[in-house]
């Protein structure tokens, strides 16, 4: 068996994510932030894990929202810009973007 990080007295780590059913750390603070955002930039997720996946609907109604996944779960639409791409180049495409808006 593989261990990944363990303590200093060689117990097992927990890692940093969030299994199924558990509540999401500071997720009110993600919500805070969310709503004052300019812009949203989603990278990597299926939009299928919720309360993560509706921080989306927290931004302003003006609010771009960039969705970068190889495979996303959704469509393009008058706020959501979808780029099928994997995240190192998604994210040279939306950095290209928002700087031919300014």
């Amino acid at each position: 068996m593989i261990l990944g990080d363990t303590c200093t007295k060689g117990f097992q780590l927990r890692p940093h994510i969030v299994w199924f059913g558990e509540s999401v750390p500071m997720i009110e603070t993600a919500i805070d932030i969310c709503k004052t955002a300019d812009i949203l930039i989603i990278i990597g997720t299926s939009m299928q894990v919720y309360p993560a996946a509706s921080l989306m609907h927290y931004v302003k109604p003006n609010t771009s929202i960039y969705y970068i996944d190889p495979n996303p779960a959704m469509e393009s639409n008058a706020q959501v810009r979808v780029i099928a791409k994997n995240a190192t180049i998604g994210i040279t495409d939306v950095i290209t973007l928002i700087n031919a808006l300014n």
